[in-house]
């Protein structure tokens, strides 16, 4: 690829069609980059890892994942030759991207920790906690008040839990829900968003999947069953370029890489962590059966229409009935995305949006709204939710 080379010479000045100059663009810090090739055999897809070593990319360790736009025109070379180019614009990215130093430590630390003796055993309840929107790498509440924060809401979760059970609740399942957004990216979302970010991307993952590990960690001792499972957001696209557009699938997405690198860290530590499943989600949405209910969480990014944020999330729940898809069934429904919380009963449905980790100065400014810093827990058992509290 390709079949034939050409010389400078033998080559036009307008030998390419406007916009399909050949080039990548990489990010170092993502491992992502797009690309732009020309060559003469339309069956090119067959031709990735020739065409990455023509790139000075080895195929071991880089892969060209689909093509997002292709063209082919024919060209007059010069002495008269005529002769057709195939072009595809696609994304180059590395094959393990979040597996960095970041990660070697965090599987290293996994690997020396003990197997776990559990406190409490038997029950009929499942409690809930949802990771929503932390934005780690942003400056509005800084990424120290988000960390500490967070660390005040896992503690009280824990006494959370004990206090419960307590007065008869009978906890032995906990779900660990990340509802998207859990870091913040570094461009593409709004203009000024580079200005207020103090974490490079290596660093937003890296102390995303700290602070997930730590979740586990914490509640390990609490439950005979614990499950770890999410939604992908919208700061999660990881191929966006600097216009804000998404190049490739919005489902590629670093919200659901955290969940696997964190299945791939207990996984090679079988003994601690086998009371912990994880359950990663292969669409927008994830629906579960909790205690004989049928749950729904979704980050929220995905409705639209006009009016507020419950009249979009109204909507997308009637659409997912009307289109007889999964998230119909649902009884519960956990939606992140809009910060504030809230809830809404209607019959036996009840949705709950779920607060962030994250402020935002720039929303303030323009609306004067503004939300405490908060993470949303609840109890599911056969007869429903209860118990609900903003730890």
């Amino acid at each position: 690829m390709p079949k034939k080379k050409y010389t400078s010479e033998q080559l036009g000045n307008n030998f390419y069609k406007t916009g399909w100059q050949p080039g990548v663009e990489m990010d170092k810090i993502t491992g992502k980059g797009e690309i732009t090739h020309v060559g003469t055999d339309p069956n090119y897809e067959n031709q990735f890892d020739e065409i990455l070593k023509e790139w000075g990319f080895d195929p071991n360790k880089y892969e060209i994942i689909g093509t997002v736009k292709a063209s082919s025109w024919n060209t007059q070379l010069k002495g008269g030759e005529t002769t057709t180019f195939y072009a595809f614009k696609g994304v180059v990215r590395e094959k393990s991207p979040g597996h960095d130093l970041f990660f070697q430590e965090l599987f290293k630390k996994a690997a020396k920790k003990p197997p776990i003796k559990k406190v409490y055993k038997g029950g009929d309840t499942a409690f809930l906690f949802f990771m929503a929107d932390w934005q780690l790498g942003k400056d509005d509440y800084g990424v120290t008040n988000t960390i500490n924060r967070y660390d005040v809401a896992l503690q009280d979760a824990v006494q959370r839990i004990k206090d419960l059970r307590k007065i008869g609740v009978q906890i032995d399942e906990i779900y660990i829900i990340g509802l998207g957004d859990l870091t913040e990216n570094c461009q593409g979302f709004y203009d000024s968003q580079a200005f207020n970010i103090s974490l490079s991307m290596i660093e937003q993952y890296a102390l995303a999947r700290s602070m997930m590990m730590k979740t586990v960690d914490t509640f390990l001792p609490l439950a005979d069953k614990i499950v770890l499972a999410g939604a992908p957001g919208n700061h999660g696209e990881m191929t966006r370029n600097g216009k804000g557009k998404v190049i490739t699938s919005r489902l590629d997405n670093s919200d659901t890489m955290h969940l696997q690198i964190c299945d791939e860290i207990m996984s090679a530590n079988k003994e601690r962590y086998k009371s912990v499943s994880v359950e990663i989600p292969d669409g927008f949405h994830q629906i579960m059966t909790i205690k004989n209910i049928p749950c729904a969480w979704t980050h929220g990014h995905m409705s639209g229409g006009g009016g507020n944020a419950e009249a979009k999330i109204e909507s997308w729940w009637k659409g997912q009935m009307y289109g007889f898809l999964p998230a119909k069934d649902a009884q519960i429904l956990i939606t992140g995305h809009y910060h504030h919380f809230r809830s809404k009963m209607q019959g036996d449905r009840t949705w709950f949006q779920s607060p962030s980790l994250d402020k935002s100065i720039d929303f303030t400014a323009r609306t004067g709204n503004w939300s405490h810093p908060g993470v949303l827990t609840f109890t599911v058992n056969n007869k429903g939710w209860d118990n609900l509290s903003i730890l």
